[in-house]
This record gives C-alpha cells, structure tokens and sequence, in this order.
C-alpha cells in the first residue's frame, strides 16, 4: 500500500527516545514522503549544545524520504494558549517547506490538541489526530487543553488513540480508533544480528547468547534485572528501593534518563543510551520490569518499552496497569516490592526455555511497527474513499 505524502506535527523531537512519532513516521516514509515537523526549541538550548546545531538549519533529511523541519524560538512558554499562538505563527513556515518539497494535499497528522492552530492551513486533504498519552495530564492547564483537544478531534476526519482507556474517555466524541505501540523488529534484529532481515530462528539464537555485553554489567554477579525507558514521574522508584534492599544478591540496572539525579540505593543507573546501543542492554538482562505508579499516566500509556522486552525474550513484571494485563501470561502482574520479588524469583528459579523465548518474540513481531502502519493506511484509504 503506497503512503500519501504527510505533514507530521510531533511533540518529540526526532533525535530524542524514539516514540510512536518517529517509528510511524520512519515507517511510512520507506513508500512515501513525510515532513516531520519538531516542537518549538529554544534557541538558547541549541547554542549551548553542538549536536543540536543542525536544527539551526531549519529543514534537513534525516532519511530517504523524510524530513525534519526545527522551529527555533527565543522564548517557548509550555502553556497551551501561547503554544497555539506560536503554532499559528509558524504555519507560514510549514507550509513554504512542504510546498518546497512538492507536497499537494497532503496527510496532516496531528499529535498535540494545540496543533488545531495548522487545521485547515496546509490546504491538507485529511487530518488525524492521534493521542498517544493523555494530553491534559501533561499540561499546565488541564482545562485548556481537553478544549482544545475536543475541537482537533471534531475537526479530524480520523482519531488514533494509543491505548484502550484513552479510547474509551473519548467514545463521546465520535469514531475513536485503537493504535497501539509496537516493537522494532528491524531495529533490534539489525543490531543484535547484523541482520535487519534475520530470521526468528537467527534472532533466537543471538538473545540466547548476545555477541556483546555492555561494559557497564560484563563484570556484574548474580542476575540482571533491567528497566529500560525514561524514569519521570510515572516510574516508582519507591517499588524499585525497596526491591534492592530486599535482595542485594541481585543486579538492578536502570537504563534511561531521570527525573533524579541519583538512583535508589543498590541500583546501578547507567544513564540514557544511543538507540543503536539499547538493545545490548535488554539482551544482557535476565528478566525485565515496568513498574508505574498508579496514575493518569499507567492508565492511559501503553509502553513501547514492553513491546521490546517481548522482542528480546525476556520475562517481563509489571504494576497491573491496564496495558499490562493485555498481553495475557507474557507479562506477570505484581503491585508491590514483594510481589515483585516473588514473580521475579518464580522465573529465575525455573529458567527460560527455547520455546518460550520464542513465543515472546513472535508475539512482538507480530505487533510491529510495520503493521500498525498498515493499519493506519487502512483508515486512510477508508476515509478517502467517503470523501469521494
């Protein structure tokens, strides 16, 4: 199925923890065209960080068929109203870029209630928005952006929504569809076998035995037990504490930026990691966990990160937020420090077989990226047909 060209208006940053906007995006340009357009970034953060410079460029390609295109301000206040007042400024500019790459009619892919400011501006021929978390529980005024999101969301001809809770808070609005995550197949086969094509049977074999072992767990005793993914204010660091004073014959490892500037005691954090780079370290763990606080966040998210857990073969044990529960016995639920101690002893105790590595892998390859692609270009061409 051929992919329209589209006009993306993310919330991440092409280079930052890959998310639903850049996996989609960079799928769908392998058969089609898409600008990418970043949120606003001070201008004072990019002069003070030389990898950024690029983004003084304004648009460059960062792919073969997909463009990212950096609005560069003075002042980025995170209030929805002067964000909206920003977007309505910088249409101009979206707008000259997609029309300097031949853009006509093009997908308008909204991800932020305060993109209602591009509606109707980049003579687009359809326009989606798709809500990957809860936008209100990340904003400054709650109030402001479920206007807001109301308003995109009557103005779309299509709603994705990542999870089944964000689906079901949205039913009144109309026809709301369920996008789920994904996990990378061809990122992670790619690294881990020096094969982006590599066959299950190939793939197995190297998360039974990695070629590599991150330096910073190569001289680790005991068992690795590994969360992967940002640690804000979602992530329960009271569970993760505990969990260490409870068994310090045990290695737990977090990989990923956090809101702290020092991890529980007994746990060894090694930072944010290239994407390249991350799959070493999920391959190296022994069991993998997810533990969330119980909040708007767990209720409403539907983590990429456990998706590739699955990718790897690995145990997975998590809070029983709603996500969790939808992958039936692939994933143990547990709510405390106890709970997960006794899940996780359970699956160190009886070992990993071949077959049940396997079946995680499959089951992650089955929800692929490319997939949920596929369904998006679905809803697409259904939409297109009752506009004709």
């Amino acid at each position: 199925m051929s992919t329209p060209d589209i006009i993306c208006l993310s919330t991440n940053h092409w280079t930052g923890l890959p998310t639903s906007k850049q996996h989609l995006m960079s799928v769908l340009a392998r058969s089609g065209r898409v600008l990418y357009v970043e949120p606003p970034l001070d201008i004072f953060s990019v002069l003070g960080r030389r990898r950024q410079w690029s983004k003084l460029n304004g648009l460059r390609e960062v792919q073969e068929g997909l463009w990212v295109l950096s609005p560069v301000v003075v002042i980025d206040s995170s209030l929805p109203g002067k964000r909206v007042a920003f977007h309505r400024r910088f249409l101009p500019r979206v707008a000259r870029a997609a029309r300097g790459l031949g853009f006509e009619n093009p997908i308008l892919w909204c991800f932020s209630p305060e993109h209602i400011a591009y509606a109707g501006g980049l003579s687009e021929s359809i326009l989606i928005y798709h809500a990957a978390d809860d936008p209100a529980g990340l904003s400054r005024d709650p109030d402001m952006t479920r206007v807001l999101e109301r308003k995109l969301m009557k103005r779309s001809d299509i709603v994705f929504v990542a999870s089944q809770s964000l689906c079901e808070a949205r039913r009144e609005c109309g026809d709301i569809h369920r996008l789920q995550n994904a996990a990378d197949g061809m990122h992670y086969r790619k690294i881990l076998t020096g094969d982006a094509s590599a066959s299950l049977d190939d793939f197995a074999a190297a998360l039974r035995k990695p070629r590599r072992v991150p330096s910073e767990l190569a001289g680790l005793d005991g068992p690795i037990i590994l969360y992967g993914g940002a640690a804000y204010g979602w992530f329960d660091f009271e569970l993760v504490a505990d969990l260490a004073k409870m068994r310090p014959d045990w290695n737990l490892v977090m990989v990923g930026p956090s809101e702290r500037s020092a991890p529980p005691h007994g746990v060894l954090s090694v930072g944010r990691k290239r994407y390249d780079d991350f799959p070493w370290y999920v391959a190296a763990a022994d069991v993998t966990i997810l533990p969330l606080r119980e909040g708007s966040h767990s209720r409403n998210c539907d983590p990429i990160i456990l998706f590739e857990y699955l990718l790897c073969g690995k145990p997975v044990v998590a809070t029983p937020f709603p996500a969790a529960s939808e992958h039936g016995d692939l994933v143990i639920r547990a709510s405390d420090a106890a709970g997960f101690e006794k899940a996780i002893s359970s699956v160190l105790d009886g070992g990993t077989s071949p077959k049940l590595i396997r079946r995680r892998v499959e089951y992650a390859l089955d929800n692929a990226w490319e997939k949920r692609a596929e369904v998006a270009l679905g809803f697409i061409e259904k939409a297109k047909e009752k506009m004709r």
